[in-house]
């Protein structure tokens, strides 16, 4: 209403793709939402580089248009969807903005007790040969020859885990073992690879799924992006890089493994100039360097050049987005375990962004950081300065959550000294105060989880109105 109106209607924005930025992503559109004054829903649907592409390619059913407003993958968008955009009539140019880099790490579930305290290190062969299911024990004279102290049962089977629709991670898998060592890996370097089909390899969806079959399944292996794997703390596989250091991914990432694979990539000319080629052949695996991880994936929006068919309120908010995602507002990057890119590639990025054709008389929305009087209130204004109290309550709660489990940990790793061997009320009364401290740190996060519920049936409520003027289901030939 008055000056700050704009009429009632929801603005949106829909994306999908990669799993891997999806806290990130989600995290950003809920800060975009709450800092603008106008009402806007942005959602992503985290369901993989492979479905991401086709999405924004579309299909005959919706007459070569695209589903999402934008995508996004950590791959470069596929060789055989860029000629069919180009060969649209008229071409559907798109670019590809390169937002972050990530690493992505072969995790496991074999017993540090069965491998004598070291870690599992496996080549890129033997790897190769284990997802490929030519190795199928962990006791293989492969195996043990690189890992002399690993004890395991006679012919231990290995539980190999897979993604089952198109993914980022497995063409990352594939490409860097298609690189390294073919006469072993004959399944190319794609993201949709045909798996065997023993008892011993389990297709599981997204990233979250393989977090679950590793963790939950004794003498296990996969792939995550390592972000995922860190988190819950699976052991990893210590992985050799071109000049021969052997180490696994967080210690590289400590290291500046990845930011450096990119640097070398920058170098070499890995990246074309142009954001609108076919990018497809651009991959940073086994790149030169003492501290590089062998297999570093670049993660990219997908968007296309021309928006000038998009409606006007869409194409603002997309490039409010993509503005807030390249200049890593909040540090989300560092935050969601992903590299920021170099300098060179961020600029690459921005100036590809800003040959974007939007729609004629588009009200961009401007960005609020230090107090503007008047026009920090304006309609298309994202102001840094409007809070949200849930977020705000919701530091704090996560701030004695931490708390309340360093206290858990101490009493479980440091019993009082002075407690007798054998004293059952004092034991009793130990595991009664950490159960207590388990149980409030349960109700904390039971409360948080009906704020979080509460707050999304407001908004979701909040933004039923204009929804008559909601887009369509399928987005405008022009649109992303």
């Amino acid at each position: 209403s008055g000056l700050t109106g704009n009429g009632g209607i929801t603005t949106q924005l829909h994306g999908s793709g990669t799993t891997n930025p999806k806290n990130w992503f989600a995290k950003a559109m809920k800060f975009m939402e709450e800092r603008a004054r106008m009402p806007m829903v942005l959602t992503y649907r985290a369901v993989g580089s492979g479905t991401g592409q086709q999405e924004f390619v579309g299909n005959a059913a919706s007459s070569g248009k695209s589903y999402n407003d934008f995508g996004a993958g950590d791959i470069p968008m596929s060789k055989a969807y860029y000629d069919q955009l180009m060969a649209a009539t008229p071409a559907q140019a798109m670019l590809h903005l390169p937002f972050a880099l990530g690493a992505i790490g072969i995790f496991h579930n074999v017993p540090s007790g069965d491998l004598g305290g070291a870690a599992l290190q496996l080549d890129a062969c033997t790897l190769a040969k284990i997802f490929s299911g030519v190795i199928t024990t962990w006791n293989d004279p492969a195996i043990k020859t690189q890992n002399p102290n690993i004890k395991v049962p006679a012919n231990q089977i290995i539980m190999v885990g897979h993604r089952t629709l198109g993914s980022s991670s497995t063409g990352g898998l594939a490409g860097y073992l298609d690189k390294k060592c073919k006469p072993s890996w004959d399944k190319g370097s794609g993201g949709l690879v045909v798996w065997p089909t023993t008892a011993a390899f389990t297709a599981v969806e997204g990233s979250p799924g393989m977090q679950t079959y590793i963790k939950d399944t004794m003498y296990s292996i996969g792939y995550l992006d390592a972000g995922h794997g860190h988190d819950f703390n699976i052991l990893e596989v210590a992985l050799t890089n071109l000049n021969g250091k052997t180490r696994n991914s967080k210690q590289s990432i400590a290291l500046g493994g990845v930011a450096e694979a990119g640097n070398k990539g920058i170098a070499a000319g890995v990246f074309p100039s142009d954001a609108s080629a076919d990018w497809s052949a651009v991959d940073l695996y086994d790149m030169a360097g003492d501290t590089t991880w062998p297999i570093v994936l670049v993660s990219y929006m997908y968007v296309k050049k021309d928006q000038t068919a998009t409606d006007p309120q869409t194409a603002a908010a997309l490039k409010a987005f993509i503005h807030t995602i390249l200049q890593n507002y909040d540090n989300l990057c560092q935050e969601n375990d992903f590299t920021p890119p170099s300098m060179d590639l961020k600029n690459l990025a921005l100036a590809a962004a800003d040959t974007i054709k939007y729609p004629s008389g588009m009200m961009s929305f401007e960005f609020e950081t230090d107090t503007a009087a008047y026009t920090g209130m304006g309609a298309n204004t994202i102001s840094m300065k409007r809070w949200s109290f849930d977020d705000y309550e919701r530091s704090i709660l996560k701030a004695q959550i931490v708390d309340l489990s360093a206290k858990v940990d101490m009493g479980v790793m440091h019993p009082p000294l002075a407690a007798p061997a054998a004293a059952p009320a004092a034991a009793e009364s130990s595991g009664g105060d950490a159960s207590l401290v388990v149980g409030i740190i349960a109700i904390i996060v039971s409360v948080v989880s009906i704020g979080v519920s509460t707050f999304a049936l407001l908004k979701a409520r909040g933004s039923t109105k204009g929804e008559s003027n909601a887009s369509a289901t399928m987005i405008g030939a022009g649109q992303a």
